[in-house]
């Protein structure tokens, strides 16, 4: 809290002239702001999902023009928002047509995992990708391997009666990590030893799916005398930092560095020449209408990451369905043609930029009394869009129905999603009905909150 203080009396006498920060960077006191500069601003980090929900990018936009400051929205894969707002003249578009030191691009290559367990092949490491490894380790050569899922296995599941292990706070499975042999749910914290026996019928427990533990134990099976780094959110923490184990990873020419997110962006290591995409299709149909977004910029980020330095660069991109469209245009870096076909889909569904999504979620600790306060919030909304101004514009309103994840830490959440353009009359109405809500003493014990266009 002391440095923070420092840093903010610093930055408000002007005697800091540069500021270099993470999303609430933007609200930093700034003397006579010049510039703002928002890297990767397609990140769905820049979105809180904390009160205040905020986005980084629209604060940074309000600035600009409050100040008449620049602001440089940079991106190799922009948010198809801020491309459509670029195609609409808002902004204009500077494109960069080559890599630093003219580098050429990675080859890419999709390997299709579906015949790999009738090769009798039972883990994550394909074929292709383990003898592209192979060639990489000997030339000396460094490889990162990218797997968005941490822990050994998404769940344990019981081979006689099916029974997964679920957490008793929250409505989602506990995920498996092998390091002390346990299972921990990763919304509130739960966790528990992992038994090889059923605790309802006594059956054998089998491990499904892959994080990135699993993944470390096949490649030291695999290359039983080569060095892998994992940098997860596990190890991260344990190590002193992202950065402490990015400079092991330079410094002792590691050959091999296995992570989530943490390594798939803004990292420049010119012998990495080799990066494997582990099941890309992961996030491609998770509940939201950014996943062919998210999925197309992570595996277009990631591979940036092969053949910075003199020598070329491969990148290999495992998937069980190797012919869908974002993949292939990934794999081709073609961003132009898919922000065409994503567009048409966003229109079809009055997802932004044509409409923007407003999910008002109620939350509490008795489901019924909370599914009754929804309905009566839901009315209330609903008979208000009849009125004026409200009714001039096309609004949908959908629910109540449970959240993606119903409950988390004893708390069970159901939301109501109004899909409308997002304009002053709209946010005074919900702000109006938000506050009758809370005044309600029907609704003693339950609290409502509203996201608009929400990244999870």
């Amino acid at each position: 809290a002391g440095e923070r203080c420092d840093s903010f009396k610093k930055i408000k006498t002007g005697r800091a002239r540069v500021v270099i920060g993470t999303r609430s960077a933007v609200f930093a006191p700034v003397r006579d702001l010049g510039v703002i500069i928002i890297d990767e601003e397609q990140d769905g980090a820049y979105k809180s999902e904390q009160s205040p929900r905020y986005h980084a990018r629209d604060v940074a936009k309000y600035r600009a023009v409050q100040t008449d400051a620049l602001l440089v929205l940079g991106s190799a894969t922009p948010s198809v928002e801020t491309y459509y707002g670029a195609k609409q003249g808002k902004y204009p578009v500077f494109r960069l047509t080559e890599r630093f030191l003219g580098a050429g691009l990675p080859e890419v290559l999709i390997s299709d995992m579906r015949g790999q367990t009738r090769a009798g092949r039972s883990g994550v490491i394909g074929a292709d990708l383990e003898r592209e490894l192979l060639d990489t380790l000997d030339r000396g050569r460094q490889a990162i391997l990218f797997l968005n899922r941490r822990g050994n296995s998404r769940f344990l599941v019981c081979m006689d009666c099916g029974d997964v292990p679920q957490c008793p706070r929250c409505s989602v499975h506990l995920t498996y990590h092998s390091a002390g042999r346990r299972l921990m749910c990763h919304y509130c914290g739960y966790s528990e030893p992992a038994h090889a026996r059923c605790a309802k019928c006594g059956g054998a427990m089998k491990a499904v799916g892959s994080g990135t533990q699993k993944v470390e134990q096949e490649l030291k099976a695999l290359f039983p005398d080569t060095a892998v780094l994992r940098m997860d959110a596990d190890t991260v923490a344990a190590s002193g930092g992202h950065e402490a184990m990015l400079r092991r990873f330079r410094d002792e020419q590691i050959p091999i560095l296995l992570g989530t997110q943490m390594v798939a962006k803004g990292l420049d290591f010119p012998s990495v020449t080799l990066v494997g995409v582990l099941d890309a299709d992961m996030s491609l149909y998770v509940d939201n209408f950014r996943a062919a977004e998210t999925t197309f910029s992570l595996i277009t980020q990631v591979v940036g990451r092969s053949g910075r330095g003199a020598d070329s660069g491969c990148a290999m991109i495992q998937t069980m369905t190797p012919e869908h469209p974002v993949l292939q245009l990934a794999a081709r870096q073609d961003y132009d043609a898919f922000y065409d076909m994503e567009l048409q889909m966003r229109k079809l569904r009055s997802c932004p930029p044509f409409s923007d999504l407003f999910t008002i979620t109620v939350a509490g600790l008795e489901e019924r009394g909370l599914i009754q306060a929804s309905v009566r919030l839901r009315d209330a909304l609903a008979a208000n869009l009849q009125r004026e101004p409200y009714c001039r514009e096309p609004a949908q309103l959908l629910g109540p129905a449970p959240a993606p994840v119903a409950r988390v830490n004893y708390s069970y959440r159901y939301q109501l999603t109004l899909v409308c353009r997002n304009t002053a009359p709209i946010r005074r109405l919900l702000a109006f009905v938000l506050a009758e809500f809370s005044k309600d003493r029907q609704n003693r014990g339950l609290t409502a909150l509203i996201d608009i266009n929400s990244y999870n």
